[in-house]
């Protein structure tokens, strides 16, 4: 689980599988980055985390790596 402005957040983290991508809405891109950052590196997760607008909602979309 990782809460961003409040809001809990259910990732499965174990079924996020290599080249995949998934969405969370959020005002605070740099906040819910930083947060986002930290749980994958706990899990050694190599990501990239981008600012995006997707269906005229603002928020970070996540894509693993490696």
């Amino acid at each position: 689980m990782i809460q961003i402005h409040g809001i809990l957040f259910d990732v499965q983290w174990d079924k996020f599988k290599l080249h995949s991508s998934f969405f969370i809405p959020c005002l605070d891109d740099k906040k819910a980055k930083k947060l986002l950052y930290v749980e994958c590196k706990k899990r050694k997760l190599q990501v990239r985390i981008k600012t995006v607008t997707e269906n005229h909602i603002r928020g970070v979309r996540i894509w693993r790596l490696k």
